[in-house]
């Protein structure tokens, strides 16, 4: 899992830094395609960061909620879910 986290930071870099050469060599050549790359390169490494960080979050790496909370949310989903099954029949659900 290592590995891939370092290829994925190198692409992530490597994707960044072409963004900046192309915001600014059309900037300097005066090209239309100027305020397409400055967009992108204000707006991917935000998406890639809320990736990451939802990532993190799903696989109980976040401190946001920790593991053990993620957990005890899963069995209670889980249990729940089991409760429903063997009743035959599905639970209505409260609407608010």
């Amino acid at each position: 899992m290592n590995k891939l986290r370092r290829i994925v930071a190198w692409l992530t870099v490597l994707v960044i830094a072409g963004l900046l050469i192309a915001m600014l060599v059309s900037g300097i050549m005066g090209s239309p395609y100027f305020y397409v790359f400055l967009f992108l390169t204000l707006i991917v490494p935000m998406i890639l960061w809320v990736f990451m960080w939802f990532t993190r979050l799903v696989n109980g790496e976040s401190e946001v909620i920790p593991k053990e909370d993620m957990e005890r949310l899963n069995q209670a989903r889980n249990g729940q879910e089991q409760t429903e099954e063997s009743a035959g029949e599905p639970a209505e659900k409260e609407q608010l």
